[in-house]
């Protein structure tokens, strides 16, 4: 199988020589002839290529040639084809096809030009959009036979697109004239590209199933893509990932946009997306969603979480209790450092901000909080009591948004508990949804 390696596109399999690689380009085999191999009857001309995708690169399957007569494009199978690898028409081996019946393409294959020319696709590797001029294809010479063809790159520059229009020649002389250098390929390997749907050999549109590139992203990159995508191809890229992976993808986007999602993606898997969602999220997410959608997902919640959901929306969203969030971590006094580092380890994915231990006794009430800090440097068997900080600075949920930004300010937290007013913990709000509340233009300018 090759490997990409090198901006200049230079690929190399695992023990494949040198001298037994070439490159083409999909736009370079577009509407070249192909030829009946007795006779030379021309039977039309290649208007697209199948390739498997179950590979980390492509390999070409087959080729779909249009007559001048025809309605529909033939399929012919990669096997049956005769190309020496270099600007020759290609024929096909009447003796490999019996008669008028030609093998069928895998359901699972995938039509290359259809898929990606001119498509917007992900760049796991510079976290972008990029569009797709032309892909670029190794030719793997074999021993006997037609050589075999794997996609390795998609070609995004502006040399691409020009060659298409057929100015690549004409347009580098150009450049090399003015700027005494050539125009340069600007190629993305395809391991570092994630598609959201491609079109299989039948041309229908298939959801991709492999989102295994983007749920390694970080969701707020992840969110930032999404955001320059068309509504349907991001819609189908939050529906090919894990519930798990998609919330916290969700809940990075303006919530004007994280309604026009909810409102159009299937509502079994809305649901799914939003229990994996944090209870502040939910609550925002709620109040904006139309009234079908907000009770089909009330319906979804058990009747604990439907009274949090309730209360906290009917909250001023200028107070604190309006992005409050309660999840956070919790330990009695008598606890020992060692129990409460297990209790970190155990809720380390789920919990939002694992910064703060909050001490609290049998009734709920707040009496002090550890940090992580000195969580990791006290002695395992150190009671909370004898390390807690008491009197910890809260804030309750009517408190204004902007005092509690105040606090963040002047304290530096990362985070500060939300108390009632009998001392028992509500919650915390974060530095991070104060200051996103108070100064909105923050968010957009840190994704410029």
């Amino acid at each position: 199988m090759p490997t990409a390696q090198g901006p200049g596109g230079r690929v190399q399999g695992p023990s494949m020589p040198q001298e037994k690689l070439r490159f083409t380009y999909l736009s370079e085999l577009l509407g070249r002839r192909v030829h009946a191999h007795l006779g030379g009857r021309v039977l039309g001309r290649l208007v697209d290529l199948t390739a498997a995708p179950e590979k980390v690169y492509p390999r070409v399957t087959g080729v779909l040639v249009k007559g001048s007569y025809a309605s529909t494009p033939l399929y012919f199978p990669w096997s049956c084809v005769r190309w020496p690898g270099g600007a020759e028409a290609l024929t096909i081996d009447s003796s490999a096809v019996s008669g008028e019946v030609l093998a069928r393409p895998a359901e699972s294959d995938i039509l290359l030009k259809k898929s990606f020319l001119d498509r917007q696709l992900i760049s796991t590797s510079g976290y972008k959009v990029v569009r797709v001029n032309d892909l670029h294809l190794l030719v793997e010479i074999v021993q006997t036979g037609t050589p075999n063809l794997w996609l390795v790159h998609i070609d995004i520059g502006l040399k691409g697109l020009l060659r298409r229009l057929g100015w690549g020649g004409m347009s580098n002389a150009i450049v090399r004239w003015l700027l005494d250098r050539d125009m340069k390929d600007v190629f993305v390997s395809w391991k570092h590209v994630q598609t959201a749907t491609a079109a299989n050999a039948y041309g229908s549109l298939q959801l991709s199933t492999d989102s295994s590139k983007l749920s390694e992203m970080h969701p707020a990159d992840l969110a930032d893509i999404l955001e320059d995508l068309g509504a349907d191809e991001r819609n189908r890229v939050i529906e090919s990932l894990d519930p798990a992976a998609a919330a916290p993808t969700l809940a990075e986007m303006p919530l004007t946009l994280q309604v026009r999602i909810a409102e159009s993606i299937d509502p079994a898997l809305l649901t799914q997306i939003v229990h994996e969602m944090q209870t502040d999220t939910v609550v925002d997410l709620l109040d904006n969603l139309s009234a079908p959608a907000r009770a089909t997902l009330m319906n979804s919640f058990p009747p604990e979480m439907i009274t949090e959901i309730r209360g906290l929306s009917q909250l001023s969203p200028a107070s604190v209790g309006s992005i409050m969030n309660t999840d956070f971590l919790s330990a009695k006094p008598a606890t020992t450092v060692r129990e409460v580092r297990e209790i970190v380890r155990d809720a380390a994915e789920d919990t939002e901000l694992i910064y703060y231990v909050y001490i609290v006794d049998a009734d709920g009430r707040l009496r002090g909080v550890v940090t992580l800090r000195h969580l990791l440097s006290a002695e395992p068997e150190m009671l909370m009591a004898d390390l807690m900080h008491e009197h910890p600075i809260t804030v309750t949920p009517d408190t204004g948004i902007k005092r509690a930004a105040r606090i963040f300010f002047k304290y530096n937290f990362d985070a500060i508990p939300v108390t009632g007013e009998d001392g028992r913990m509500r919650g915390i709000v974060s530095m991070r949804d104060a200051l996103e509340r108070v100064f909105p233009e923050i968010r957009e300018e840190s994704k410029g």
